[in-house]
């Protein structure tokens, strides 16, 4: 007796399924392994001020990728997946090894890279490939302090240079700049990069979006980084001026506390007028 066709394809199991329970258990093991890590991403995102935007990020790559999801019939899963679950797995044990907790959060990213292309297959990978991407914008580097005191610096002679420019007396020793009747020191908080974070992970979204050449794109991004560092030089102008014309007090205490939403918004709105 012949067996039927259909019951051979019914008895036969499906391919995904063992992808899909393996998957699954892994995944509760990766949450595990990598739990240090979200804790230190977590722990980075509420003191780190450059990094506040952190929580933000996961959420708008996952809006991203749900606008991006692969639409039509599935394509095949791809065991070259694997080979991204390997990379991020040996990433972490490198980071692990190093106490690079920086490098444990970019593993695994990428091995979350893996398992989408393992389960959905490269299209499913392609299609998301910006949304996991853009997860490292969410990602504290360790070297930005190191930065940040050249920004410091940088910004300081660059104000400098222009008041005096306008006629305003003014000397800059590193980050502190001093004027006839007072002197300014340039912090941490008004290096920019604050904003150039901010501006570099909106310039980002707002490239991906665009619809146009590649080139455009790019120019787009890059754009982000002069506005966001010209935005705060202008800053510090206005601190400086208000400072020799009505003192410190009013520049610190009044000023500055409008002045950093406010070109910010600045810069960001130019960058969404170029786009």
């Amino acid at each position: 007796m012949n067996e039927s066709p259909d019951w051979k394809q019914r008895s036969r199991p499906r391919s995904s399924d063992w992808r899909t329970l393996a998957m699954a258990a892994m995944g509760v093991l990766l949450l595990l392994l990598f739990w240090p890590t979200f804790r230190w991403l977590w722990w980075n995102w509420r003191t780190n001020e450059y990094y506040s935007h952190g929580p933000l990020v996961p959420l708008v790559a996952g809006y991203l990728a749900w606008r991006r999801r692969p639409t039509g019939n599935p394509t095949l899963p791809s065991n070259w997946g694997l080979l991204g679950l390997g990379a991020g797995l040996g990433g972490y044990l490198v980071a692990s090894a190093l106490r690079a907790p920086f490098l444990s959060a970019l593993a695994f990213i990428v091995v979350l890279g893996g398992r989408v292309d393992f389960l959905l297959g490269d299209e499913a990978l392609l299609c998301w490939l910006f949304p996991l991407a853009y997860l490292g914008f969410a990602v504290p580097l360790p070297f930005i302090d190191a930065v940040v005191i050249q920004m410091q610096s940088l910004t300081a002679q660059a104000a400098t240079a222009l008041v005096r420019a306008m006629g305003v007396s003014a000397v800059s020793e590193g980050g502190r700049i001093t004027l006839t009747s007072c002197s300014l020191v340039v912090g941490a908080p008004c290096s920019g990069m604050r904003s150039l974070v901010a501006l570099l992970a909106v310039a980002a979204v707002l490239a991906y979006l665009l619809r146009g050449s590649w080139l455009r794109r790019g120019a787009l991004f890059v754009l982000a980084a002069p506005l966001a560092v010209t935005a705060n030089v202008i800053r510090v102008i206005s601190l400086l001026l208000v400072a020799n014309g009505w003192g410190e007090e009013a520049a610190l205490r009044y000023w500055h506390t409008f002045a950093s939403p406010l070109f910010f918004l600045a810069a960001l709105g130019l960058l969404i007028a170029a786009s």
